[in-house]
């Protein structure tokens, strides 16, 4: 290692700290020296006894279902397989390619559990290491069932180290970030790293001003340092700077080293890039023993137990880049007579095949409907473009192949390649439901901008379909939903298309559609869902997407309740099942509607955590719908930005009224609403949450906490002393709460009629104490903003009534608690109420508050912060904030000080 001085400390902490678990990412470019590092750690593990499970994917391997667990777990023994029950170790056999498949494939749920069960059994003797090269290619079902793990470890000694490409962390790095986590950027070499790697590896020197070219053209990456060096020391190391052929990207320096390789390596180095899984035993038959030591020897190819792999995976690609077509056929008809099961057969004989073929054509699509079995929805993409290549172009199958593999891009979410295919297609597909289905493919294309656009295609879907009654049922489903889900309008007719579309299909998946557009109505009308998830049964279908399933819309219901617990656990439970079917669509639905439970919640940083990994993640893309902009707006108002909402509404609503989008303009529109009753513009505010109330009561949405805009509209109507409307809206509220048992409506309608009476002044004490206990209610519930908004209205209501204590009391408890939420905006605002309370100040800062010096002393006498709060009627975290402040105008970190600085006469 050259360089590494500081890096190679930080992992020997890592190694140290080991049993405490967390982990440590190794991130950096191509060639940087990610890999030398991360192999270093493993070595020093391992001599401190540690068990190390390792995987090194790649690029062919990606495509692979599994293939990185398979490496994890290549030096597990059957006896440690047998701590597995029956079921779990069989599942992770079959995964393992240990066990042929018995019957119908495991979900891989139960292979992560087994995964599970093994690395704990292996933490109860020794620390474990779960060791990840290349994170970027590590396959999809690998990745979900590493994850699996990494979420239910339960403080046992197992610590991650992983390596990868920069670019935007992946589900496995977000759940590791959560815990004990340390990222280690790996930069390029110094100069003088340089020098002594060259003289080291290659025995050569250079000038001073040669060298310095080398590392300002290979910025310090040490693989193309050395290559440059093998560069120069085939010419004798003499070479002048002007005349030295260095290359402007590592491909084309890899690709010249390995056009220098003799035949019999390169074509070593070219049968592992093309092999999904190469082992020594596939690999000698087809290339011989000498030609692979002679690879090792080169250094372009490394045996690691029974494995090959190439000793960088961009060796592997410029092997790929450089070969011709003839060889590279030929090399996959040898591996797929080496393959070790009949999917990876079938693709290297497609691959190895040029023209068309209509028998082998036939034998690869049947390989798509096995792929898909499996969950394997890349390998199936992969298999169906090869199935409609070989098809010849005259052949009966050849128009639903193409709409096989539009189907399959759409899966893996391509629809730039899905949209481009079913263009050039089209003309040629027979007219009548092959068409349709094509036009219905169509319209979730690439080249959709509006609601309209696509209301276009789908009428085009509808008239080519005919009597198909599928067609026609997915067509009306996606109308149903488009109206509900989207436009927020038309709720009946929604409502009587998809109970039609339900009557029509007979496909699962578009009775499941169907099932979906039904919810959204009955949803919005603030009806059961029950009977409709029973029957769509989503988690028990590995085929089924999640994003269009009642089950989806059961637990965004959740949020608009105010369930927010459930609501959580529900969301989580249908984002790791997204993710354990590598459906990226699906996963990226469910986290808008995690970042919106969390903005509802006051939990900002978590929300703004699932925004960044939003705005850095290309496994899905919103399309022409404004969803992020809209989610940043929400935040901002959130957080009490006013402008900042007001900039993220104003994008979102341009972008809702041209797409048709009306569900995100009405959620901008509350955003701004709420942006502008920060900033003190009641009258401004109206204008846009009378416009969500007016259109959420016209248009039948009854669930009053779909778009929850009823407590800011009671607001401003109270603060421009249109009491007469705002008892109206409470009165809405007591009724949908009656109708729906809604938990939010129950809340609300409290916190309005609470604010109220705090106006009217007829008995302004019991405004102020269904404030004070509805301020209870929301935080126990996990609305912790709202919460604190209400002692804010409380807050207010007492200054203006002249209860000076109280408003002091009340106001700096608002804004304790606005500050430990982030809501910077709302604090400043409960403090700048509380600068204009009159009556006695405090005589300096560090005085304690007659609320702070009675928890203090309750704390004082022994009781817990429970009890605390059961005997002074407040919440759990009032107390804690209470606490806080007291504990540091006093001086004190801990209860015992507590007690000693009491005692002193404090």
């Amino acid at each position: 290692m050259f360089g590494r001085e500081g890096e190679l400390l930080r992992l020997g902490r890592f190694v140290r700290d080991a049993e405490s678990g967390g982990s440590t990412i190794l991130i950096g470019g191509a060639g940087i020296g990610k890999t030398a590092l991360w192999e270093t750690a493993i070595d020093r593990a391992r001599n401190r006894g540690m068990h190390v499970l390792s995987a090194r994917p790649s690029g062919t391997v990606s495509e692979m279902p599994f293939g990185a667990l398979i490496d994890l777990c290549d030096r597990l023994d059957d006896a440690t397989l047998a701590v597995l029950s029956a079921p779990q170790r069989h599942a992770l056999e079959v995964a393992l390619m240990r066990a042929p498949p018995d019957g119908e494939p495991a979900p891989n749920s139960a292979v992560a559990l087994g995964l599970l069960g093994v690395v704990r059994a292996l933490a109860d003797c020794h620390a474990v290491v779960i060791a990840i090269d290349d994170l970027q290619w590590l396959d999809r079902p690998s990745a979900e069932a590493v994850t699996f793990v990494a979420r239910r470890l339960d403080g046992a000694p197992v610590t991650f180290l992983l390596a990868r490409r920069p670019g935007p962390a992946g589900p496995l790095e977000a759940v590791l970030t959560r815990a004990t986590s340390e990222r280690l950027q790996i930069g390029p070499l110094s100069f003088g790293a340089v020098r002594r790697l060259l003289f080291e590896r290659l025995g050569l020197t250079v000038s001073r001003q040669l060298l310095r070219r080398i590392v300002e053209m290979t910025d310090g990456n040490p693989l193309f340092a050395l290559e440059v060096g093998r560069a120069l020391a085939d010419h004798g190391g003499s070479a002048l700077y002007d005349d030295l052929p260095l290359p402007d990207s590592l491909d084309e320096i890899l690709g010249k080293r390995v056009a220098r390789l003799p035949f019999a390596i390169r074509r070593v180095l070219l049968a592992v890039a093309l092999s999904e899984d190469p082992r020594t035993s596939q690999m000698l038959p087809i290339l011989g023993a000498r030609a692979l030591d002679d690879a090792v020897d080169a250094g372009v190819v490394v045996v690691d137990g029974q494995r090959v792999r190439a000793a960088h995976p961009l060796l592997a690609a410029a092997a790929e880049a450089r070969c011709g077509a003839r060889e590279r056929r030929e090399l996959h008809l040898a591996l797929s007579d080496a393959a070790r099961d009949e999917p990876a057969r079938t693709m290297h004989l497609a691959l190895a095949t040029q023209g068309v073929d209509g028998a082998l054509a036939a034998r690869v699509a049947s390989a798509v409907d096995t792929a898909l079995a499996r969950g394997a929805r890349r390998e199936a993409a992969v298999l169906a473009t090869q199935a409609l290549r070989l098809t010849p172009g005259d052949a009966p199958e050849r128009p639903a192949r193409v709409i096989a593999l539009a189907e399959r891009l759409d899966d893996t979410g391509e629809l730039r390649r899905m949209t481009a295919l079913l263009r050039d297609e089209l003309p040629s597909l027979p007219a009548g439901p092959m068409r349709g289905r094509a036009w219905l493919r169509l319209s979730e294309g690439e080249d959709i901008s509006s609601m309209e656009d696509q209301d276009r295609y789908l009428e085009r879907a509808l008239s080519e379909g005919g009597e198909d009654r599928n067609l026609r049922a997915h067509v009306l489903a996606k109308r149903a939903g488009n109206a509900a889900a989207a436009a927020v309008a038309q709720l009946r007719e929604a409502e009587a298309w998809a109970i039609e579309a339900l009557e029509l299909a007979d496909d699962p998946m578009v009775q499941r559609y169907a099932m979906w557009s039904l919810a959204w109505p009955l949803g919005l009308g603030g009806r059961e869902l029950d009977e409709l998830c029973a029957r769509s049964s989503v988690t028990t279908d590995p085929t089924a997407y999640i994003s269009a399933s009642p089950e989806r819309v059961a637990a965004i219901r959740l949020v608009w309740r105010g369930e927010l617990a459930r609501a959580r656990a529900s969301l989580a439970a249908l984002s790791e099942l997204a993710d354990a079917r590598g459906d990226p669509t699906s996963y990226a639905m469910i986290r808008l509607h995690r970042i919106d439970l969390e903005v509802r919640a006051g939990e900002l940083d978590v929300a703004a955590a699932l925004l960044e990994e939003w705005a850095e993640s290309s496994d899905y893309e919103t399309q022409f719908r404004p969803q992020y902009p809209r989610c940043c707006a929400l935040l901002e108002a959130q957080r009490g930005a006013g402008p900042e909402a007001r900039h993220w509404a104003v994008k979102t609503i341009e972008r809702g009224q041209a797409a048709g989008s009306g569900w995100d303009e009405l959620e901008a529109r509350r955003a701004r609403g709420i942006g502008l009753l920060i900033e003190g513009a009641p009258e401004q505010a109206l204008e846009d949450l009378v416009m969500v109330w007016d259109h959420c009561e016209r248009e039948g949405v009854r669930d009053p906490g779909a778009f929850p805009v009823a407590p800011d509209l009671i607001e401003a109507l109270v603060e421009l002393d249109r009491l007469d409307d705002a008892q109206a809206v409470v009165r809405r509220l007591h009724e949908m709460t009656v109708e729906q048992d809604h938990p939010w409506a129950r809340a609300t309608g409290k916190r309005g009629t609470g604010l109220l009476a705090l106006v009217v002044r007829d008995h302004p004490e019991d405004g102020a104490a269904l404030l004070r206990e509805t301020a209870v209610d929301l935080e126990r519930v996990g609305l912790r903003l709202d919460s604190a908004r209400c002692l804010l209205a409380l807050g207010r209501g007492q200054r203006r009534l002249k209860q000076w204590r109280s408003a002091r009391e009340t106001l700096e408890l608002a804004a304790a608690q606005f500050g430990a939420l982030g809501a910077d905006g709302w604090a400043a605002r409960a403090r700048s109420e509380l600068d204009r309370v009159g009556g006695r100040r405090p005589a300096t800062d560090g005085e304690l508050t007659p609320s702070e010096r009675r928890v203090i002393e309750l704390a004082a006498d022994g009781r817990s912060n429970k009890e605390i709060a059961a005997a002074l009627y407040v919440t759990v975290n009032t107390v804690e904030v209470h606490l806080k402040r007291g504990y540091a105008k006093l001086g004190v970190r801990s209860r015992a000080q507590l007690v000693k600085r009491l005692a002193d006469g404090v």
